[in-house]
Order: structure tokens, then sequence, then C-alpha cells
């Protein structure tokens, strides 16, 4: 069944953009992608104050990137301030940090801070690993290179975070741990790159 959308006195949706806008809004608040779609493509919401991925972070322990990335990673909604299985930590120091943060009950997600750019952006490795990798992380049985090899789902992730500017993209992704390139893994040095890596289609 589908969905009647409010029309104006042109015919065409109430505030929608013009044809060469990217997005369309919506009087009822919901947006679409392009004219073409509007009947096949979900409408998402359109918060009136986004929020960034930095939100709820009342302790302090994990930057912007590798945090925003490891958030935009994760397969589970986060546990809630307060919660017993909310995991916001930092393993080892210096260029040997593996961040960590949880993914549901039975993974977590690790990160590292790669390099960055003259330009404000950071680049971070981050993956997908068993709660007991970082058990065994955290006890000191495995270092943070360990973890990466160990890991699932990894992937090189950019942030940008500069006043009015907040953003996340894919870099690039790796099957498992054993593709990861190794001046990717800690404790390799934080790299200065010279130039932006280009982009990754997931």
């Amino acid at each position: 069944m589908g969905i009647e959308e409010p029309t104006g006195e042109d015919g065409r949706e109430s505030g929608a953009a013009g044809g060469d806008e990217l997005f369309q809004s919506r009087a009822d608040g919901q947006l679409h992608f392009t004219p073409d779609t509007a009947a096949s493509v979900f409408p998402v919401t359109a918060p009136e104050n986004a929020t960034p991925l930095s939100e709820d972070e009342p302790e302090g322990v994990i930057p912007p990137s590798p945090l925003w990335a490891m958030k935009e990673r994760r397969h589970e909604q986060w546990f809630h301030v307060g919660h017993p299985g909310r995991i916001r930590a930092c393993v080892g120091e210096g260029d040997a940090a593996v961040y960590v943060i949880d993914d549901g009950s039975l993974h977590c997600m690790i990160g590292r801070r790669v390099g960055a750019t003259d330009d404000g952006c950071v680049y971070s490795l981050v993956a997908r690993v068993a709660h007991s990798t970082f058990d065994s992380l955290l006890s000191g049985a495995i270092d943070g290179r360990q973890a990466f090899l160990d890991a699932h789902e990894a992937g090189l992730s950019g942030t940008v975070d500069q006043p009015g500017v907040s953003n996340i993209f894919d870099v690039d992704s790796y099957r498992h741990g054993g593709e990861i390139p190794a001046e990717y893994l800690p404790p390799s040095p934080f790299i200065e790159f010279a130039t932006d890596l280009p982009t990754a289609d997931r």
C-alpha cells in the first residue's frame, strides 16, 4: 500500500525543493532523496537539531576519531550511561593505545588513530572482536596488534571534526586481520598523510 503524500496547489509535494536539489523535504518533516525516487525510497526523519556521535560520552576516554568510526560500524545499539554492560576503555598508551566500546553483549569494537592530513581529517582503524578478545587485551594476555589480527569486519575510516562540520566516511575495508596494512597496526607511529586518502564505496 503506497503512502499518500501531501501536495501543494501545483500538484507537487508540499515543501519540496527545486528539481536540482539532492534532498526534498515534505510537509510532515520527512525527507526523500530525488524527485524520481519519491515513490520508492523510504523517507527518513529530518531532525530539528542533529546530534554528534560524541553525545552521551561523559567518560571522555575516546577521542572523536576513532569513537565516531566505532559507533558508525558497530552492529548493536550501545548501552546507556550507567549500564553494567557499557564499555569505554583505552588499553595501552601512545602509539600502542587501543580504544574499545561495547557492541552488544557478545562483541566489542576496537579502534586506533592511524594518521591525519593537514586539513584536519583523522584516519582510524576499527574492527569488531569477540568480547573474550577484549578480556584478553585488558588482562595483557594479548597486545593491541594481536587484537586487530584476531578481529573481523575491520576498516579504515576518516573523520572530520571542525566548527560547523562533522563528518565520517569509509576509506577501506578488510575481510580479516591479515589484510590490514602493517603500518596501520599498533604500535606503528602516527602517520602524517600528504594528501587525503580516496574514499571507498561500502
